[in-house]
């Protein structure tokens, strides 16, 4: 596996400041349904919600938009890795949330998928202590790949591998519709294991 340097990632330039109290983040928060309903359902609680693609970041934006009292809701247009790379900190975060990443299915774009990214081990390094992370998919074969990946290679504990059954994303509200199965993991940072 290839090692990861921040040194290498381009900078987004924003207008950031980390709150107190928990923080949570959200990689490729889509049109926001996710974000929103749980910045509601959370209000103590502090969430980074973050966009690469300018179509859906615009449809997220839109969303938070017509929610003026979600104070806690932070919407961000950047790169992920960017973004973690430059302004998130070690055991900075509580919760982390990967619902339905692209799961690259070819073969040769094995290093692509999440769990295979050295650059997983450097967000796993901003997760605090006892926090989560939470990945989403339709493909049992990703679940799979990455529950196995997540545990041996990341040293993270699996709390949870399950169907969903309530929609959290478009995404998920798509596929349970068509009545396929989709999976949440949720994995945990152990205090006694130490993250490559």
């Amino acid at each position: 596996m290839r090692s990861f340097s921040i040194d290498q990632i381009p900078k987004a330039t924003l207008n950031f400041h980390l709150p107190t109290g928990p923080v949570d983040l959200e990689i490729g928060a889509g049109q926001g349904l996710h974000a929103i309903r749980y910045s509601q359902q959370n209000p103590e609680r502090t969430l980074f919600a973050v966009e690469r693609t300018h179509t859906r970041f615009a449809k997220l934006e839109r969303r938070k938009q017509n929610h003026p009292d979600l104070h806690n809701l932070h919407v961000i247009h950047a790169d992920a890795i960017s973004f973690v790379s430059h302004y998130l900190s070690a055991n900075s975060l509580d919760r982390i949330f990967l619902l339905y990443p692209n799961p690259y299915p070819k073969a040769k774009q094995s290093n692509l998928r999440w769990h295979n990214m050295p650059f997983l081990g450097h967000l796993l390094s901003c997760l605090k202590t006892g926090g989560t992370l939470t990945l989403a998919t339709n493909d049992s074969t990703y679940a799979n790949e990455a529950a196995d990946r997540m545990v041996h290679t990341w040293k993270m504990d699996l709390e949870s591998f399950r169907p969903s059954t309530t929609p959290r994303t478009h995404f998920e509200k798509k596929y349970l519709d068509r009545g396929e199965a989709c999976w949440n993991l949720i994995f945990c940072k152990p205090s006694n294991k130490t993250v490559q």
